[in-house]
């Protein structure tokens, strides 16, 4: 017997149902699949080099994909992407200002594609991992300097006791507590040496703005940071250092004598001379490694030194805009980018060009050790070192140790050299590991 026809009806609402239902699961089951937060190892493949990496992605409370960047070969670690956007099963991630990008496919537990960058272009391969955990405890914090707010984090050992702890200064420009410095922190950490990094002030989430800042305002930026450390019950307040690369290397002595509770400094690639014959030695190597020579490369260092003057007195801009208009077809000139007049380049250079380290590091009396790369072109390197050595010694500080790190430039890493077959720049090797176990040895005093 035939079922009623409001029944029949009834089943086919019901299955109807049924499949709409079914329906919402698969997608639901689809979006799963093609979920990409947590953690992705595998690798980037270019001209048969491989480089390991580790990616991470998670969502932003827009709705949006935020996600980060690991390579300890590169000694880069959660390094943020500029942009990720997802959609079905594509992704696409912008990193490094733009310098590469990244499209692929999500696959279940794989995601491939390709990448294009200022490098070259390659493939990527990479599959689903289980978030690492670290031998250390990550705390986020935030500090002052007066009215500026600084963002931070620490890395704290998780045995018990009082720890010796260095503050990570910054380089030039705008810097924020990941990438190279993180992945230091991390090898600290992992070290038992509890560590502070923080996003320099206009930068990440700090506030303030490094251009309108002085040396000293810096300085005292780290020193907040040391107060902070010395207030924790897990870090021991006598054995506190700074290890600072480049700007945070030049400004370690200066820090040193703003604040007599550094224990010891670190100090990579700083240069032992006044900020700007600095800046003039810097161009006139690159003026020379761009084949600009002879009367070409004379007028180019005349024209460089003249906005020096400029930038340091805030007097003559008309004369100098006259002699750039005279070498308008020189090629170095674009090179140099001479700022316009209302850059927020002058009024920082009248603040910080005639910064000279080398007084500082007379009064420093705490253990010293400086790192060079040895192909460093922007500072004479071997005078640095001497000149550092002199002036600390004279003193009576006989525990200055320097250490040059063969074929490396003032990045610290390696990478191919024009022409050269393809390899992925690196760390060099050595660094970060021979200052941990010098921060560890000095660590006992």
């Amino acid at each position: 017997m035939r079922a009623p026809t409001e029944y029949r009806g009834m089943r086919k609402i019901l299955f109807a149902l049924l499949l709409l239902v079914y329906s919402m699961l698969l997608s639901r089951v689809d979006a799963r699949t093609f979920e990409p937060a947590g953690y992705w190892i595998g690798t980037l493949s270019e001209a048969g080099a491989d480089l390991p990496v580790t990616i991470s992605f998670e969502p932003t409370k827009n709705g949006g994909w935020t996600g980060r960047f690991t390579s300890s070969t590169q000694g880069v670690m959660e390094y943020p992407f500029d942009s990720v956007s997802v959609h079905d099963s594509s992704l696409s991630v912008v990193l490094g200002g733009g310098d590469i990008s990244f499209h692929g496919t999500l696959s279940g537990d794989h995601l491939t594609g390709a990448f294009d960058g200022d490098e070259g272009k390659g493939t990527f391969a990479l599959q689903r991992a289980v978030k690492p955990s670290y031998p250390y405890r990550s705390d986020a914090i935030t500090f002052r300097n007066g009215n500026t707010l600084l963002a931070g984090s620490v890395y704290a050992a998780r045995t018990s006791g009082r720890h010796r702890a260095v503050v990570l200064l910054h380089g030039s420009g705008p810097e924020s507590r990941w990438g190279t410095i993180r992945y230091i922190a991390d090898q600290l950490a992992r070290n038992g040496v509890t560590t502070l990094i923080y996003d320099k002030r206009g930068s990440g989430d700090s506030g303030g703005d490094w251009r309108t800042a002085s040396y000293a305002d810096l300085a005292d930026d780290a020193i907040a940071g040391i107060k902070l450390l010395q207030a924790r019950s897990d870090v021991d307040g006598r054995r506190i250092g700074i290890w600072g690369h480049s700007q945070g290397g030049y400004i370690a002595p200066l820090v040193a004598s703003r604040c007599h509770d550094v224990a010891f400094i670190v100090a990579a690639d700083s240069p032992a001379m006044a900020q700007y014959q600095q800046d003039i030695y810097r161009v006139r190597n690159s003026v020379r490694d761009n084949g600009w020579t002879g009367k070409t490369g004379a007028a180019a260092m005349a024209l460089y030194k003249q906005f020096i003057e400029v930038a340091l007195t805030g007097k003559g801009f008309g004369e100098l805009t006259q002699a750039m208009e005279r070498n308008k077809k020189e090629p170095w000139l674009a090179w140099m980018g001479i700022p316009p007049k209302n850059s927020w380049l002058w009024p920082w250079y009248r603040k910080t060009g005639y910064y000279d380290s080398r007084p500082y590091w007379r009064n420093v009396k705490v253990p010293i050790l400086l790192v060079y790369g040895e192909l460093d072109e922007l500072q004479p390197v071997d005078t640095s070192i001497a000149t550092i050595q002199r002036l600390a010694r004279a003193n009576g500080n006989q525990d200055v140790e320097a250490f040059i790190l063969p074929a490396a430039p003032h990045v610290l890493h390696i990478a191919p050299k024009p022409g050269e077959r393809f390899f992925w720049w690196h760390f060099v090797p050595g660094y970060p590991s021979i200052v941990i176990d010098w921060i560890k040895a000095h660590g006992k005093n």
